[in-house]
């Protein structure tokens, strides 16, 4: 992810650049790394070559944008930089982009956060599985969001925008209530703009299919955690929060089903697996995310092995598979019914990529049973990965559970 930095003195890069103890101008194409690329300054004075919108451009790397630490005065009192950020200087925006105002649209940090509260008795409608806020958590906001183009990516969340619902009060653009069977929106802060989309009609693209909705409401990114909010927390900054119409034809959940607790020792916890929760509502998909030449997805640990957290035999060819073979399975959408049986696919994430077999099913559809190992469905954009496929992905064993990804098929 690029981002923007101003590396000159009285700017937000606060200090010199640890590689020189120097300020460089704006328009010298210099950047940060993140901690890990940075690698303790032994990228310090090398080029590097930055690609985007179907340009590149060299850069020198001047400084680390310090993934370890932050919220003091030596970091200028902004959070820890995340693990794969490119903070480059105007000029390399300047090289890559057409318009400044495509900088800025693009170069979008949190702002700020707030502390939660615990909401009074009966005031936050957990609805649609709305979040409540837990009293003493820390909240990013943000003043703006990602750029928009003719191909936003974006995250799709469900609201009632009835009198009652979750959404809280009428909405914004009109101050009035919206059916739940009227494919309306509200959006994050920034793409909302003050109001500027307000009655425009977006189209929104998932899972093979398309909708027309009219944007009606902000999904506020600044503020939350007060009755205004209904005791919610802000909103993130790129979400397309929709009403039941819309999730209805786009990537739905398709039901849900109640936990019930496992027998003793029904429950295999291996890799820090999860057991069903008695009375618990898990949901349940029939679909997944479109798959492409780089399909984001959350890359989780299981062992095929007999006696693994697996539970039975792979669904593929009915066998068990060593923990040091690359196999995988997939969500139920993905799985496509056993269409990828055998199939190879590609994953990539932390700079590596690994080719490993499809063997198995991780079922999205049912679960809290015998037959799953009493384990809740699984989420429906999951990769669940042998020992050996994080291996090879350089993952400290440590940190080994969940990872996000992108995969394709081989």
């Amino acid at each position: 992810m690029i981002t923007l930095n101003s590396f000159q003195k009285g700017g937000d890069g606060g200090g010199p650049s640890e590689c020189d103890n120097q300020y460089h101008s704006d328009d010298t194409p210099v950047m940060a790394l993140s901690t890990a690329w940075y690698s303790v300054g032994g990228r310090c004075h090398n080029n590097i070559v930055v690609s985007a919108n179907g340009r590149s451009v060299r850069a020198m790397v001047v400084d680390e944008c310090n993934s370890t630490m932050g919220c003091d005065e030596d970091h200028d009192y902004q959070p820890p930089c995340p693990n794969d950020i490119v903070d480059a200087s105007k000029a390399v925006w300047k090289a890559l982009v057409t318009h400044s105002v495509e900088v800025k649209a693009q170069s979008c940090r949190p702002s700020g956060k707030i502390r939660g509260i615990k909401p009074p008795r009966g005031q936050c409608n957990e609805e649609n599985d709305s979040v409540c806020c837990v009293r003493g958590k820390f909240y990013t906001t943000y003043t703006c969001s990602p750029s928009v183009s003719n191909n936003t990516k974006a995250t799709l969340t469900l609201n009632s925008f009835e009198k009652g619902g979750d959404g809280g009060g009428p909405s914004e653009c009109d101050n009035q209530y919206h059916s739940d069977d009227t494919p309306v929106v509200a959006l994050s802060t920034g793409w909302y703009s003050g109001g500027g989309r307000c009655h425009n009609h977006i189209l929104i693209s998932g899972n093979g299919r398309s909708v027309r909705a009219m944007v009606v409401d902000e999904c506020d990114s600044t503020v939350g955690c007060d009755r205004d909010h209904d005791y919610q927390p802000p909103c993130p900054n790129n979400i397309v929060d929709a009403s039941k119409a819309i999730n209805n034809n786009i990537d739905r959940p398709s039901g849900k089903i109640r936990g019930i607790k496992p027998p003793p020792g029904q429950c295999n916890q291996e890799n820090d697996s999860d057991c069903c929760v008695q009375g618990k509502l898990y949901t349940t998909y029939t679909c997944s995310p479109p798959v492409s030449s780089n399909t984001k997805a959350t890359l989780t640990l299981n062992s095929f092995q007999k006696g693994g957290d697996g539970g039975g035999p792979s669904e593929c060819d009915n066998h068990y598979h060593s923990d040091d073979t690359p196999v995988v399975a997939l969500s139920t959408g993905w799985y496509s019914g056993g269409g990828r049986c055998h199939n190879h696919i590609v994953i990539s994430a932390n700079g590596r990529s690994v080719r490993a077999m499809v063997v198995d099913e991780c079922d999205s559809t049912m679960g809290c049973d015998k037959d799953h190992d009493y384990q809740p469905p699984c989420p429906n954009n999951i990769v669940d990965a042998s020992k050996t496929v994080w291996k090879a992905l350089g993952v400290p064993e440590d940190n080994w559970g969940e990872l996000d990804i992108t995969w394709s098929d081989a």
